[in-house]
């Protein structure tokens, strides 16, 4: 046979206001093995929690549950309470008979009374079956591994180190910086990524409790908290990296570099037109063999075509000796460049938070009906592309509208005369 107590909390009027907690105390005290019943206005006081202690004692209780609010907010408080009083901290367990008996139906006493009834009932039934378990302590290793060099992995890293831990970090790319590092600003202040990156990935290097395991992958992680184990593989290098700069010169001359493109690489540029080369030659010749131009490179092909023929994305591959996948992965990630023909002015709506409560969507709207297109789509003549933006960054102007480069500030009646100077073929 248990020695249950079961200890009631009024919450103020949180609880009493919707429960009948003398019903609910009644009917408590017939559920077997329930041996004491009691109710306190404000039991996590101290005066509470001293009468939860000494009834304990008193009634030499072996177990107990106390209802009142969410157990995030005071197991901790009546555990430790049972500890002190010669309890077991993990024979108690916590009803919450607030946020979910008496708050979700405050209104409706009876339906609360009942449901406190039944969360008190498993709470008894589930502190039966507790053990009785007992704390202990095992030595930890006190050093971490932070597994990819994005900016959150960079940031995670320098925290730990600077507490005074060693720290792996390991990234599977041949440098840190992530995703960010490759965008051209950042939101809500429009600042430069590599502006904000470059001293933190500084710091990663020169850190003494960081040690960066650069192209790296995790092979295997074993064990438990405090105490893994895990097998890194670090990939071959072909670099001296005590002296590399990372001007990329050196794969002018690298057998090991060049000989994969030559065996397996296809020779797009054979079929391509002579006159469609002409006009890609001057984007691309400046900088043939040089991978870490691949950016630079769509961006004037991007400007030249108003997007990136497919051909000349497999052109700018072989030229430039990267991997059509590659290409591919830089040209869909960054929203400037686009893979499909695109009007002569690109207009941009802001669907932001403060441009869509300053009616942004009926703006896209109005704009949709003018030029007869959807979000996503160039009109037939090839004169406008439509997009949502999500932030640009000037919420005072919200809603906002770009055309090409310019920031507008649009309501549905000013849309017609936005555009009518770009009729006639440019701008008025």
């Amino acid at each position: 046979m248990s020695r249950i107590g079961v200890f009631i909390c009024h919450c103020g009027h949180n609880i009493s206001g919707a429960v009948d907690i003398d019903a609910l105390k009644k009917k408590v005290a017939q559920i077997p093995d329930v041996t004491f019943v009691i109710d306190n206005p404000y039991l996590c006081s101290t005066p509470g929690q001293e009468l939860v202690g000494d009834m304990i004692k008193e009634h030499q209780l072996d177990a107990v549950v106390t209802s009142h609010c969410s157990p995030t907010l005071h197991e901790r408080t009546f555990r430790n309470v049972a500890a002190n009083s010669g309890l077991n901290p993990y024979k108690l367990e916590v009803a919450n008979i607030r946020e979910q008996a008496s708050w979700p139906h405050w209104h409706q006493p009876d339906l609360a009374t009942k449901k406190a009834f039944i969360i008190i009932c498993e709470s008894v039934a589930k502190v039966k079956r507790n053990m009785a378990l007992e704390e202990t302590s095992v030595p930890i290793t006190n050093r971490a591994m932070v597994i990819g060099g994005g900016v959150a992995g960079i940031q995670t890293a320098l925290d730990i180190a600077d507490g005074g831990h060693k720290v792996y970090l390991v990234e599977q790319d041949s440098t840190i910086g992530g995703k960010m590092i490759q965008l051209s600003e950042t939101f809500p202040t429009l600042d430069c990524p590599q502006c904000i990156m470059t001293p933190k990935m500084t710091d990663v290097a020169n850190h003494p409790n960081i040690e960066l395991l650069s192209y790296s992958e995790l092979d295997e992680l074993e064990g438990y908290i405090g105490n893994f184990k895990a097998k890194v593989r670090r990939k071959a290098r072909y670099i001296n990296e005590e002296k590399c700069t990372g001007c990329n010169d050196c794969t002018q001359e690298c057998p090991i570099y060049n000989q994969p493109m030559i065996r397996y690489a296809p020779k797009y540029s054979e079929f391509m037109d002579k006159e469609f080369i002409e006009k890609i030659e001057p984007c691309v010749t400046p900088y043939v063999g040089q991978s870490s131009a691949l950016v630079q490179v769509l961006l004037d092909v991007n400007m030249k075509f108003n997007y990136l023929p497919q051909d000349a994305i497999k052109y700018v591959s072989e030229k430039l000796r990267v991997p059509l996948s590659k290409v591919y992965e830089v040209a869909t990630f960054h929203n400037v460049f686009s893979l499909e023909p695109r009007g002569e002015h690109i207009v941009g709506v802001c669907v932001g938070t403060a441009c869509c409560t300053k009616g942004a969507l009926k703006v896209l709207e109005e704009i949709e009906k003018l030029l007869g297109i959807k979000s996503g789509e160039t009109t037939q003549d090839y004169k406008y592309s439509l997009m949502e933006v999500n932030c640009l960054g000037c919420c005072a102007l919200a809603p906002v509208v770009t055309i090409d480069d310019e920031y507008f500030h649009a309501d549905p009646s000013d849309v017609n005369p936005l555009f009518d100077r770009y009729e006639g073929g440019s701008d008025q």
